[in-house]
């Protein structure tokens, strides 16, 4: 009976540490890609103003064509499609490696500078206007940087419980920590086309409508 109680409560304990290093991986996860997305919104105020004029010619050039050019929407779902799902296979596969881990953060960080830089550069552009513009020019980029946060989560989680599990002999079941992984990898693919899709055939479309009295 004492075993059995003592049993019990090891399990109950097992439960709750890994429920606290998940959540501990995850709000470091989210904590370094806030300060990243903000670097990344402050950073183009400490350029200097020739680096300021290149972006701002730029992006202006940029979004001008995105919302005048014609569209061949079959090549742009294509090209978009394949960039994303290559990105996310990569991310997948860094997970099942047992230095993945690593590299996953770094990826995650330099995307969120990048939205950051992103999201700073459309409004420094286009003032109050560039907010509407960014919103919607950057929005499929919002959304595939929640689906990559995700991700990236489940990717260092999987890193973890396979270093251990080759390393420090814990018992872990990999094929049920495999089926639940596959699961992640469907679910962003499957969210990624339909960014993919908000991406190519709405985004364009609606940035025509906002930038009319802007060009």
């Amino acid at each position: 009976m004492h075993k059995l109680k003592l049993k019990k409560y090891t399990m109950d304990y097992k439960n709750k540490y890994k429920g606290v290093r998940k959540r501990k991986i995850f709000v470091l996860l989210l904590v370094l890609m806030v300060i990243s997305l903000i670097v990344g919104i402050l950073y183009l105020a400490v350029v200097d103003k020739a680096s300021k004029l290149l972006v701002k010619n730029t992006v202006f050039e940029y979004i001008k064509s995105l919302s005048s050019k014609t569209y061949n929407y079959q090549k742009e779902l294509i090209m978009t499609l394949k960039s994303n799902v290559i990105l996310t296979i990569i991310m997948w596969f860094l997970g099942v490696s047992l230095f993945g881990s690593i590299f996953e953060i770094i990826f995650l960080i330099v995307k969120s500078f990048t939205l950051g830089f992103s999201i700073s550069s459309i409004i420094y552009t286009f003032k109050i206007k560039g907010i509407y513009v960014g919103l919607i020019y950057l929005l499929p980029s919002i959304f595939n940087m929640i689906i990559y946060f995700i991700l990236g989560f489940f990717a260092i989680n999987f890193s973890i419980y396979l270093y251990k599990y080759l390393f420090k002999g814990v018992d872990v079941s990999l094929k049920r920590l495999m089926k639940k992984y596959l699961k992640v990898l469907i679910i962003s693919l499957i969210l990624l086309i339909i960014s993919s899709l908000i991406e190519v055939f709405l985004v364009p479309n609606v940035l025509k409508l906002f930038t009319k009295s802007i060009f």
